[in-house]
């Protein structure tokens, strides 16, 4: 991971469990055949096997950044001044009518899903998100997905069995790369909206809070870099969001400082994203 100091890294993944070395049981289990007699290929194979449970059990682990939540006292709460100065930031619904591909639509349903949650915070009408994400679950026709994102918002911030259900179920109906395409524009549309207005979302977050944020991209690095071996076409998203990957937080004040100075490339990986 480009630019990732050694010291700083290995101090995140105390906090949280690393995608590559996460759950090794797992790997002895999946790993049933008898190495003297088995061919390179057979090798191969069960490595692979082995390798994607670890991923799939990592991705797992992925959280949502909580926007309905402050801390441990209860959610954000905003003045009635304070919303009265609405958002100018936000993706608009409609433009979800002009998407074409499945890559751009899973992308699309990640990220205005990310924003009905601010239009929410700010007692802004979501009609038009709730219409447009809905149409574009239709469009898709992917049971698992529909399942969660039809969940209330706060469930998709905090229900980690139903995150859970919805990873299994995209990587048994061979939706790799979709769930992938979904989850990465989501993160970065999450993160963008942090810096828009860092003063009023960094309370919310604890040293842990800001570790998982680490462990987010640790992990969406890694299987992107895994899907890209079986998937070439899925090096485009990768490369948009490289640059991304320095961020390697461990405490609020580090997270802070790593938003500002990405800033510029958190916005030109958001642009990217529906093109």
């Amino acid at each position: 991971m480009k630019k990732i100091s050694i010291l700083v890294l290995a101090a995140a993944l105390v906090l949280v469990p690393s995608c590559k070395n996460n759950n090794k049981a797992n790997k002895t289990q999946q790993t049933d055949i008898d190495y003297g007699e088995a061919t390179i290929d057979q090798l191969t194979s069960e490595e692979l096997k082995a390798d994607m449970a670890m991923l799939i059990e990592s991705a797992k682990k992925i959280k949502m950044v909580p926007f309905a939540k402050a801390n441990s006292e209860g959610k954000i709460v905003l003045t009635e001044k304070e919303k009265m100065v609405k958002p100018d930031f936000l993706i608009s619904p409609d433009a979800a009518k002009g998407l074409v591909t499945l890559s751009q639509k899973y992308r699309a349903i990640g990220m205005l899903t990310s924003d009905k949650s601010i239009a929410e915070l700010y007692s802004m009408s979501v009609a038009g998100y709730n219409e447009n994400i809905f149409k574009l679950l239709t469009d898709i026709n992917d049971p698992a997905l529909t399942d969660f994102y039809t969940l209330p918002s706060l469930d998709i911030e905090s229900n980690r069995e139903a995150f859970s259900i919805f990873v299994d179920e995209e990587y048994e109906a061979g939706r790799i790369n979709y769930f992938w395409e979904g989850v990465s524009a989501g993160m970065v549309e999450q993160i963008y909206i942090l810096t828009r207005d860092v003063d009023k979302f960094m309370p919310m977050f604890t040293d842990e809070l800001a570790s998982e944020i680490t462990f987010n991209f640790v992990c969406l690095h890694d299987g992107l870099t895994k899907t890209v071996n079986a998937s070439p076409e899925m090096e485009s998203l990768n490369e948009i969001l490289e640059p991304l990957y320095v961020i390697n937080a461990i405490t609020v004040e580090e997270l802070r400082s790593q938003l500002v100075s990405v800033k510029g490339d958190i916005e030109v990986a958001r642009e990217k994203l529906l093109k």
